[in-house]
C-alpha cells in the first residue's frame, strides 16, 4: 500500500548500517528495554492476576532475535490481566505507520459518535481488507490531518504524529508503545459496541488485501485474534512492515510489532523476520 515493491531484492545480511542510518532520518528518541504497570481502567478487572512477567520475557526474546537478524524491531506487549506492559529497546523508535494508521483513525472517528453507516462500511473495509480507497474517502471526508493530531491528544500518544505531506495517510509517524497504547484505549475505554466493532472487522480480516498483497503475515501468520498488518515502501529508502493487535480469544495480550528495512531487502525476507519475531513473541505468552 502507497508503495511499490522492490523487485529482485539482493541478499540482506551486511545491511544493518543503512537500516540504522534510514532509522535515525525519524528518530526522537529510543528508550531502553522497560516494564511498567498500567493502572486499573475501566474494561480491566480490579482483581488483577498476579504479575507473570511474560510481557518482559516475550519482549527481550524479540529484542534479541532482532539484533541476530540486524533487523530493527520496535515491541511493546501488553497484559490486560495483571497491568504488565514491557516496552522494548526500540519501543519509542518513530516509524511509519503504513495502514495501522487506519486503526488509529477508527478508533478517533467512534470517539466522535458522528459516524453514519457509510463510514462504518468504509471503516470495516479499511480495517479488513485494508482498503486504501476506504481509508482516502475517510481521511478526506473527516479532516485528514487532524485526525492523527486529535487521536495522539485523546490517547496521550507520545511519538504519533500526522505525515508531513497531508493526503499521505501511510506518512503519519508512529511507535510500538503508542500502537499498543491505541489497542489499550480501545479495550478499556471505548464502548463495548464500537471496541467490537473495530476487534471483529480486524478478526475478519480476509488473508488477500484488496490491492491483491497477503497481509497475513506477522501476528496473522500464528492466528492472532484480531490484527492489523501495515507494509510500504520505498520511503526514505526503506521498507516497512508491522503488526499490531490483540493475540488471544481472551483479549488479555496486545503486541505491537513494528519493523524497518532497508528497501533493498524487499518485502519478501522483511515478512520472513517479523514472522519469526511473532513466533517468538507469541509463545512466550501463550
Amino acid at each position: 500500500m502507497l508503495g511499490r515493491q522492490p523487485a529482485s531484492p539482493p541478499p540482506r545480511r551486511g545491511a544493518a548500517g543503512v537500516a540504522a542510518a534510514a532509522l535515525s532520518v525519524l528518530l526522537i528518541g529510543c528508550a531502553p528495554s522497560a516494564v511498567a504497570t498500567l493502572p486499573n481502567q475501566h474494561g480491566v478487572s480490579e482483581a488483577r492476576a498476579k504479575p507473570t512477567g511474560a510481557p518482559a520475557a516475550a519482549t527481550a526474546s524479540v529484542d534479541q532475535q532482532a539484533a541476530d537478524q540486524s533487523n530493527p524491531v520496535g515491541v511493546a506487549i501488553l497484559d490486560r490481566a495483571t497491568g504488565e506492559v514491557a516496552y522494548g529497546r526500540l519501543a519509542q523508535q518513530p516509524m511509519y505507520s503504513a495502514s495501522l494508521s487506519k486503526v488509529i483513525v477508527a478508533v478517533e472517528l467512534l470517539e466522535r459518535h458522528r459516524v453514519t453507516p457509510q463510514d462504518r462500511f468504509a471503516m470495516r473495509r479499511a480495517l479488513g481488507p485494508s482498503d486504501d480507497q476506504a481509508m482516502n474517502a475517510l481521511w478526506d471526508r473527516y479532516g485528514g490531518s487532524s485526525l492523527i493530531t486529535a487521536a495522539a491528544n485523546r490517547m496521550k500518544l507520545q511519538q504519533t504524529r500526522p505525515p508531513d505531506e497531508p493526503g499521505r495517510w501511510g506518512d503519519t509517524v508512529t511507535s510500538a508503545r503508542d500502537m499498543a497504547a491505541v489497542y489499550q484505549h480501545l479495550l478499556a475505554e471505548m464502548p463495548a459496541a464500537d471496541r467490537d466493532f473495530v476487534l471483529d472487522a480486524l478478526h475478519a480480516a480476509p488473508s488477500r488485501a484488496a490491492d491483491g498483497v497477503n497481509q497475513k503475515f506477522g501476528l496473522m501468520a500464528v492466528d492472532a485474534q484480531a490484527v492489523k498488518s501495515g507494509w510500504m515502501c520505498c520511503q526514505k529508502a526503506t521498507v516497512w512492515v508491522h503488526s499490531a493487535g490483540v493475540v488471544d480469544p481472551g483479549r488479555r495480550y496486545v503486541v505491537a510489532l513494528l519493523t524497518a528495512q532497508p528497501s533493498s531487502v524487499g518485502y519478501g525476507e522483511a515478512i520472513e523476520d517479523i514472522n519469526e519475531v511473532s513466533r517468538t513473541a507469541v509463545t512466550r505468552l501463550r
